[in-house]
């Protein structure tokens, strides 16, 4: 997988092109702060990268520096490659990758408590259950200490 900052145009193609169900949709919810959100590429703090396999896309990242080398992220596979057992590579290959380019030491995600999919794919992947979030809507969050900096 190779990851690449990612332009505007290659947000706006995910984000008007991608279309998720169940767990998923609160991206495309009615008033689209979601995906507005989405496409403040480079703003607030986030960087964002496109991942490629070859030539396509196949997933984003949205990646935030914390205090003490610790980063939050937002990744997404593409809808149509969800269910096929890659979540697992994905996810490992997005936390090597913030090591290696942001020197993260911790990685952190929140994810919704009816997205049993995801909280199984990060908890194979190492995270480890933190908090159950009833301030931000019924989120779990995980969180994965990287070790060999």
């Amino acid at each position: 997988m190779r990851f690449v900052a990612m332009s505007e145009d290659q947000a706006k193609w995910i984000a008007y092109q991608w279309k998720y169900e169940g767990a998923y949709s609160f991206f495309h919810d009615a008033q689209g702060k979601d995906v507005q959100s989405f496409l403040e590429v480079g703003k607030k703090g986030t960087r964002q990268f496109a991942i490629y396999e070859e030539e396509h896309i196949i997933g984003f990242l949205g990646a935030k520096k914390k205090p003490d080398h610790a980063i939050e992220i937002a990744p997404g596979m593409k809808p149509e490659l969800k269910g096929q057992g890659r979540g697992k590579d994905f996810v490992q290959a997005c936390v090597a990758f913030l090591k290696k380019e942001m020197e993260a030491e911790r990685v952190m995600i929140s994810i919704s408590n009816e997205n049993n999919h995801a909280l199984h794919v990060f908890e194979e992947a190492g995270f480890v259950r933190v908090a159950d979030d009833a301030e931000k809507g019924d989120e779990i969050s995980l969180e994965l200490t990287v070790y060999g900096r």
